[in-house]
């Protein structure tokens, strides 16, 4: 991991392809993970799809995109350091100008895209499997990049390809590398941040018009269909995950996710979403009642759970341990308030290109490091579901909390709903 090199990004594209203001972006990323690996053949696959366009509602695979920027479906990724013609190559389906007609246009081979995506080398996937015979003859050393999945899941496309060409070509190892993106990717540089950020902001104004337009009648959908209207106008291109909301006893289930039913007169709105910008998503959720105003009650268990959640944000910080700082102060809160049977979830988790985004957990927390802290009371008995997450940033002088200007204590929440005039 030492020889993992800080990056500073200064843009990227939303488009299937980076702008070449941006290939040098993913270059300097593909460079520090050629440089960490120090010899071998690794490959990477993107996510599937028609290979003429990016329809709605296409994401590419993160790793995929992280190192490459490319968003077009089925594409392939060959990295080889040392001593070769080219120590990188991008793979790119085949055209069928008969579905671009009907699909969309893709760009043809040649400098102009080559120089687009920062590869000296840009072809046809059908070239993939014989380049990568080749290129495994010469190293004799295949790597393997992740992802590492369960004993009954099944093998990861890049696992069996690589097993596959060892089989083709006697005398290759295969070395375990996994550990390698999932630590680029936990550490995020000012440009990752600044995406998280804005994320961070379209989520809450979003957020903000579902708690202003919140009105009894309504179904579940029609309120998640508020923010995310929001999303979209502000020029969000996506959703990071689906959006959960969860009205009254339906804000007890932890993944609650029909959002088909009615919102009634009083009760809580959980509300757990997150727009994705530049393809960084947040992950915020907020819980304000249907009338505008914290019951007794309500607001007793919520001023309980933003007690826990500010004491567990104080601890994030360099050199923290996820667990037993972070997680155990607040559920020591909750213990001692007799409601710790009713926070029965984690804390939180890395946010990123994913929702729940790559990294080891185990590690102590580095300047970079971008997480949620979530903690909750959910009380079937009483109808009663309550969370607070926010995205934490970890700086070398502690915890900047990303999301702390959206509404989250009751009396921001409740002068949030009084009218759109205090809108954040």
């Amino acid at each position: 991991m030492n020889k993992l090199i800080r990056i500073i990004v200064v843009s990227l594209a939303f488009s299937g392809f980076a702008q070449a203001q941006d290939a040098d972006v993913f270059k300097a990323r593909r460079e520090a993970l050629m440089e960490a690996m120090g010899s071998g053949i690794a490959v990477l696959y993107g996510a599937g799809g028609s290979s003429a366009v990016v329809r709605s509602g296409y994401v590419q695979e993160s790793d995929f995109y992280y190192l490459t920027g490319v968003s077009e479906p089925g594409a392939a990724l060959i990295l080889a350091p040392g001593d070769h013609e080219y120590n990188e190559i991008l793979y790119l389906q085949r055209r069928d100008v008969e579905d671009e007609d009907w699909n969309g246009r893709r760009e043809p081979l040649g400098d102009a895209l080559n120089e687009s995506l920062g590869f000296e080398e840009v072809v046809r996937i059908n070239r993939f499997p014989y380049e990568l015979t080749a290129l495994l003859q010469r190293d004799k050393k295949a790597v393997f990049l992740g992802p590492i999945v369960g004993a009954d899941s099944e093998i990861p496309q890049t696992l069996q390809v690589l097993r596959d060409a060892q089989a083709r070509v006697p005398g290759v190892t295969l070395e375990n590398m996994a550990d390698l993106i999932p630590e680029m990717r936990r550490i995020k540089d000012e440009y990752e941040i600044e995406q998280i950020q804005k994320a961070v902001d379209v989520t809450g104004r979003g957020i903000v018009a579902a708690m202003q337009a919140v009105e009894p009648g309504m179904m579940e959908f029609q309120l998640q269909s508020v923010a995310e209207h929001v999303y979209e106008t502000e020029g969000a291109q996506f959703r990071g995950f689906a959006t959960i909301l969860a009205a009254g006893p339906n804000a007890t289930v932890l993944h609650y996710g029909q959002n088909n039913k009615t919102i009634q007169e009083n009760g809580l709105v959980l509300m757990d979403t997150g727009a994705a910008w530049q393809h960084y998503t947040a992950d915020i959720t907020r819980t304000f009642p249907v009338n505008g105003t914290f019951s007794e009650r309500e607001k007793e268990l919520y001023e309980l759970v933003l007690k826990a959640a500010d004491a567990a944000i104080d601890k994030v910080r360099v050199g923290a341990d996820h667990h037993n700082d972070i997680e155990m102060t607040a559920k020591n809160i909750l213990d001692e308030a007799g409601y710790g049977k009713y926070f029965i979830h984690g804390i939180g988790h890395f946010v990123g290109l994913d929702v729940h985004d790559v990294g080891n957990y185990r590690l102590p927390l580095r300047e970079g490091v971008v997480l949620t802290v979530e903690p909750g009371i959910y009380i079937p008995e009483e109808g009663i579901g309550v969370r607070i997450e926010d995205v934490i940033l970890v700086t070398k002088d502690g915890p900047v909390v990303l999301s702390n200007h959206i509404p989250r204590t009751v009396e921001a929440i409740e002068r949030a709903m009084a009218g759109p005039d205090l809108q954040q």
